[in-house]
């Protein structure tokens, strides 16, 4: 909100909280799979500050869903993580930008007998 001299307060124009705060992007995130030992289901959206990479998002994501989503990475998992459906080589991947409106999925391959 900003004040006008009146000492009424009236909504800034979005263009001038983007200057302000900077662009944020929505990013909506699903996981599926066991991280950390245990497993994890979760649909969510994360907003960030542009530039957001897929490595904050996942960042973000994780907090939200309760799992060390780049701790498992770190341990060994090897997900399949899709940006927009295009699956992301590992590490290199978690450098890519997200763009406004994308979907990051990770997935975790399962096995049985």
């Amino acid at each position: 909100m900003i004040s006008t001299m009146e000492g009424r307060c009236r909504r800034a124009p979005p263009i001038m909280l983007d200057r302000l705060l900077g662009r944020r992007v929505t990013v909506t995130v699903r996981i599926l799979g066991q991280v950390g030992g245990r497993m994890v289901r979760w649909d969510g959206q994360v907003r960030l500050r542009e530039p957001a990479s897929v490595g904050a998002v996942l960042a973000r994501a994780g907090k939200a869903a309760g799992a060390d989503l780049l701790g498992a990475l770190q341990q060994g998992d090897q997900p399949a993580l899709l940006l927009n459906g295009r699956r992301l080589d590992l590490p290199s991947g978690l450098s890519n930008p997200v763009p406004d409106g994308a979907l990051i999925s990770w997935l975790m391959p399962m096995a049985g007998g």
